[in-house]
């Protein structure tokens, strides 16, 4: 099945068990089916939601663009956590139990500015391989709200700073983040498939609860 929102597009993938829809947020140059079989891995029982970035990249799709320099473009950043966040609106009234979002690298970062712009429209989040969106931001009273971050402490990516920097301002605004670093680099791997598939039971959460 196909959903259509403004700028994005998404095939959803059901399963019968009524377990909170997993929204999949994938990288840059990436396209809605590269982290299939990680998300059925790693969430298993759940509905997965596979969302086509909005922007072509390469030989694939990203939520938002970077600036030259390879700082992020907080303004086009922006404008990807808005088609996000019109997304999540679409999808309040067709499940028992609010979605959850799964972002790996590009779409670990579009996922956190969602979160920070509508965090009433999301049970939680997993931010795989993840930086912050706004780092010179104070974010907005997040008050409960569960995030895992899985960084990998050999990510030639990121900065061994970018995971504990971001879960730091989660707790400031009053989530509750919950940081994992994994000895491995920017790819994905079984310990990060293991690392969700623990934490994923911390976060049902019916619609109404909120």
């Amino acid at each position: 099945m196909v959903l259509e929102s403004t700028e994005l597009r998404s095939w959803i993938w059901p399963t019968p068990e009524n377990l909170a829809p997993v929204v999949l947020l994938h990288g840059s140059g990436q396209d809605e089916k590269t982290l299939l079989s990680f998300a059925r891995a790693a969430c298993p029982g759940h509905t997965i939601i596979s969302v086509r970035g909005r922007i072509a990249w390469g030989e694939g799709f990203a939520f938002f663009r970077r600036n030259p320099d390879r700082t992020l473009d907080e303004k086009d950043l922006e404008h990807g956590a808005a088609a996000i966040q019109h997304l999540l609106e679409g999808l309040q009234d067709a499940y028992s139990e609010l979605p959850i979002l799964l972002g790996f690298s590009n779409g670990a970062i579009a996922a956190a500015a969602a979160v920070v712009r509508a965090p009433d429209l999301s049970a939680g989040a997993v931010l795989l391989r993840p930086l912050s969106p706004f780092p010179d931001r104070v974010f907005p009273p997040l008050s409960g709200y569960p995030v895992l971050l899985v960084s990998g402490e050999s990510d030639a990516r990121r900065n061994p700073s970018d995971g504990p920097e971001l879960a730091r301002q989660f707790e400031s605004a009053g989530a509750e983040p919950s940081l994992v670093v994994l000895p491995v680099g920017h790819g994905l791997t079984t310990a990060d498939e293991d690392a969700v598939t623990r934490w994923l039971p911390k976060v049902r959460r019916p619609r109404e609860a909120r």
